[in-house]
């Protein structure tokens, strides 16, 4: 049995399949490194529990993480309260009220005269599925 020559020459690939083959490494490169993103995310969360251990247990800064916890509650709490009074104020002032009034339907006999066409014509065209419409060049001046 012969051995097969596999022979490697860059040279002779296109541009196009260059661009193609780097483009298919590139995603399955980010695909790969979408699937990992659990595992860094779960060491970066253990370091992230020795860093919170070491900042706010042992140097003492939980006093300030409830100093600043607190202080962001009633941030939130302050701007809910706003926002649900801007809310009710408005349903009391606006919600009741129907200030949109509707179009009144259009005739036939207004079809007509808009597209200056009997008013036999807009009937047949409107019991029609399809209109191809010709309009005349002398009729747009």
């Amino acid at each position: 049995m012969a051995e097969i020559e596999i022979r490697d020459n860059p040279k002779l690939r296109s541009f196009l399949r260059n661009i193609a083959e780097s483009g298919f490494t590139g995603v399955m490169w980010g695909i790969w490194i979408y699937l990992l993103l659990p595992v860094i995310n779960i060491i970066l969360w253990l370091g992230g529990i020795r860093y919170f251990h070491i900042t706010v247990i042992e140097q003492i800064g939980y006093q300030e993480f409830l100093d600043l916890v607190s202080k962001m509650g009633w941030i939130v709490l302050t701007i809910f309260l706003v926002m649900r009074l801007w809310g009710y104020y408005n349903y009391r002032n606006f919600g009741k009220k129907s200030r949109r009034r509707g179009n009144v339907p259009v005739t036939i006999e207004q079809l007509a005269a808009h597209y200056h066409i009997s008013v036999d014509l807009v009937k047949i065209y409107q019991s029609k599925k399809e209109i191809d419409w010709h309009i005349a060049e002398d009729a747009e001046e």
